[in-house]
């Protein structure tokens, strides 16, 4: 139970602090130094700079994701086809189902933990504007 406790900490905290919102907690002053770093190397290599550090993470947050949700399609495709060979083997299915089980709750971690990190990025981002 303490290893689920510190994977569910684990989770949050990774998806916080790469949430758009971490980005906008650093000062302005930071900010607008490191895009001009980031604009100035991006620019020497030929790279599109139209896009700020928030933006950046966000897409980065949103492929992991991405990621993620294919693979938990795909486990989720193996073990149902687990299931249904089992041919009435009692083990394999009980392993399938645990399988299943497990991909679920994983599944709703990821997207508990990345409604977490949008909410706190709008929240975040609003205090900021105020």
């Amino acid at each position: 139970m303490q290893n689920l406790k510190n994977l569910l900490l684990l989770i949050l905290c990774s998806f916080v602090i790469l949430s758009p919102a971490s980005a906008s907690l650093l000062n302005t002053t930071k900010v607008t130094e490191l895009n001009n770093n980031i604009n100035t190397v991006a620019s020497s290599s030929e790279y599109d700079t139209s896009k700020s550090l928030e933006d950046m993470i966000s897409i980065i947050v949103r492929i992991i994701l991405s990621a993620l949700g294919t693979i938990f399609v795909l486990l989720a495709f193996l073990a149902g086809n687990d299931w249904v060979q089992a041919a009435g083997n009692e083990e394999k299915v009980r392993k399938s189902k645990d399988t299943i089980r497990h991909l679920a709750i994983g599944l709703a971690l990821v997207l508990i933990a990345y409604a977490l990190s949008a909410g706190f990025g709008k929240i975040v981002s609003s205090a900021l504007l105020k």
